[in-house]
């Protein structure tokens, strides 16, 4: 007896078809987005390393032609702000080296590998040659952990299995979906002699699944195409962080020099006021005075671009590390200003930018958020308007109250507008009018938040080919509504008292003996360590201006030792510092706020501070002693005026 194969029904054909589909295009999405994603993080990790070497290569390269190697060194110690950073090691050009942050972390194989990029089983070594003048100089090496592009590797398999599961239990429900709609449709059994109007409407129902199917795969692509997308844009957000954290660093080097600077050009200037008075009367020839006048005004100009680098920082830092939440009494026209300042340069080749700034009342909030408001819409507001026509566009930031009694700034362009769609999305996350590559769609919604956070709101207004306007309504500061204006009170002579400088960089102690040696006894240390034998062998100081960020020693070690061997010198302390890296840095600095001072220092500012330290005074209002060059040469002809008078 022979028995008959089995054959299997047309439902169960059908229905292990859609299952075979379905689990191959599982499997294909998941070998195909796990290949893509550990390619694009492998790649993503090169790139990061690949940029961070070469900033660092632009700061070194001069301390190593220069053979300095305590710069080389302070630049390579940099690297401990960077995430993921391991060593750091500056090479001469026969190969020894000058500089180094954490040698023994330097694997041998990095030392003898010859190209760009090595990767090794637990890091990535970058090696860049380093040239000035067309002459090779010698080689930057630096090292970079892989654990981060490990757990990427790993967190992209598991989003592509997750996919692929999701692929799956679709592909199950509409096997299932079609077993139920065939016991619907009739018995499984197939007809004798099916009328052609059953096939009809059979073949019919296939085309139905079919289009389904389709719809399916359609909506699947789409939700994968966003889903990179998404992805790509949490990526350049990780790089724009990283690469912000080291420009900190760089911002935080900068402020060295431009203290020492700034204070030499304050008291340059304020020996300029002192010898006009004591000599002018004397000079025999009118062009003497013509030469203090230009000489005055060459200074002032110079000390206003030391301030104009001085803002840029504070911006580049305050963008780059961001700031918490607290929220203090904040005048608008400061924070406007930076912001148009660092919009210029995209701003001056499509369009004129020009404020109209009414005296409106602090308001109660955040100044690196509020920056980030302005920054974004002003940027904005540049894309919105065509290139070329500079004579045509404009940019317009006005501040006013409203009648409501809250602050309104209102960022105008005369650009394209937007239609009635573009604006009923125009805060939605993600969504943007710009070519792929250009925008997240992020910028808008991020603003809305954090105006919505301080109490305010953004209204829009725009018609297309009428340009756009963009107004930020906050509240009044709660801390300064009914304050009276105080009387400025007089500032006497403080008294002579010894003063203790503690800083790493030399030139700025001796910038600060220099202005200050007039007034007081300052002595100038170059370490926390030596400042400590001082305070133990010699007399009391007044006061003690100490950097916080110092190697060896920090400044927060250094008070800690303070309290403990010479507890009555712990008042007299103030912190100088260029920012703050570390959580416990900005942790310490925010605990002991009000003895901290900012770099680079105004001399005037300091000058209280030392007013408040040495008396107890509470301080003055502070009158700025340096202004633009038409001022300054008021107060040239006012010096002149008044020795003329008193001979």
């Amino acid at each position: 007896m022979t028995l008959a194969p089995t054959r299997l029904s047309e439902r169960a054909r059908l229905s292990l078809s859609v299952l075979l589909l379905f689990s191959a295009l599982a499997l294909f999405f998941f070998v195909l987005q796990s290949h893509q994603g550990a390619a694009q993080a492998e790649r993503r990790v090169l790139e990061h390393a690949l940029d961070i070497t070469r900033l660092l290569a632009r700061a070194t390269a001069p301390a190593l032609e220069e053979g300095d190697a305590e710069k080389g060194q302070r630049h390579l110690e940099m690297l401990a702000f960077v995430p993921g950073a391991l060593f750091g090691l500056l090479m001469r050009e026969e190969g020894t080296p000058l500089a180094s942050w954490n040698p023994e972390r330097v694997p041998k194989e990095a030392l003898d590998a010859s190209r760009q990029v090595h990767l090794l089983e637990q890091e990535a070594v970058v090696r860049l040659p380093l040239s000035l003048s067309g002459k090779r100089r010698g080689t930057l090496l630096v090292g970079f952990s892989l654990a981060g592009l490990r757990l990427e590797r790993q967190q992209h398999r598991q989003h592509a299995f997750l996919l692929a599961a999701l692929l799956l239990g679709m592909g199950v429900w509409v096997m299932l979906w079609l077993r139920a709609w065939m016991d619907r449709a009739g018995p499984a059994q197939p007809q004798p002699q099916p009328q052609p109007k059953d096939a009809g409407a059979r073949e019919a129902s296939l085309t139905s699944m079919r289009e389904q199917l389709e719809e399916q795969k359609v909506l699947l692509a789409s939700q994968g195409q966003a889903l990179r997308s998404a992805q790509d844009q949490l990526v350049i957000a990780d790089r724009r962080s990283t690469l912000g954290t080291l420009s900190a660093g760089v911002a935080h080097e900068i402020n060295n020099p431009l203290a020492y600077i700034t204070a030499n050009i304050q008291f340059s200037l304020q020996e300029m006021q002192r010898l006009v008075k004591e000599h002018l009367p004397e000079a025999s020839l009118p062009e003497d005075s013509e030469d203090w006048e230009e000489v005055f005004s060459a200074l002032s100009e110079a000390n206003d671009g030391c301030s104009r680098v001085q803002h840029i920082v504070l911006s580049l830092k305050a963008f780059s590390c961001g700031d918490d939440d607290k929220r203090t009494p904040t005048a608008l026209a400061p924070v406007l200003t930076a912001a148009m300042n660092m919009a210029g340069n995209e701003i001056r080749h499509r369009a004129r930018l020009v404020h109209d700034f009414q005296d409106v009342p602090p308001v109660d909030g955040n100044e690196v958020r509020l920056s980030q408001v302005f920054l974004n819409l002003l940027i904005n507001a540049s894309h919105a308007v065509e290139p070329g026509h500079l004579e045509r566009n404009e940019i317009r930031v006005a501040t006013r109250m409203g009648e409501d009694g809250r602050v309104r700034v209102s960022i105008s362009d005369t650009g394209k507008g937007m239609t009635p769609e573009i604006l009923s999305r125009l805060f939605t996350p993600f969504f943007t009018t710009k070519p792929v590559g250009k925008g997240t769609g992020l910028g808008l919604s991020v603003c809305q938040g954090i105006v919505n956070s301080l109490g305010g709101h953004i209204e829009v207004q725009s018609q297309p080919g009428q340009g756009s306007t963009f107004t930020v309504v906050l509240p009044v500061s709660a801390s300064v509504l009914g304050e009276a204006p105080e009387a400025p009170a007089s500032q006497p002579q403080v008294k002579r008292s010894r003063i203790l400088v503690v800083d790493d960089e030399l030139r700025v102690g001796s910038a600060l003996r220099r202005a200050l040696g007039r007034e007081h006894d300052v002595l100038v240390v170059q370490g926390a360590r030596e400042a400590l034998c001082q305070l133990r062998q010699g007399p009391r100081f007044e006061v003690i201006l100490c950097d916080v960020m110092m190697p060896g020693m920090n400044g927060m070690e250094f008070f800690s030792e303070v309290e403990r061997t010479c507890p009555t010198q712990t008042e007299a302390v103030l912190f100088l510092t260029g920012g703050a890296f570390t959580e416990a840095t900005h942790s310490f600095l925010e605990q002991h706020r009000a003895r901290v001072l900012r770099k680079p220092i105004d001399m005037d500012v300091l000058r209280e501070e030392l007013r408040v330290r040495i008396e107890g005074r509470v301080p003055a209002p502070r009158m700025p002693v340096q202004g633009n060059a038409s001022s300054k040469r008021a107060c040239l002809v006012q010096a002149r005026e008044a020795s003329e008078r008193s001979a």
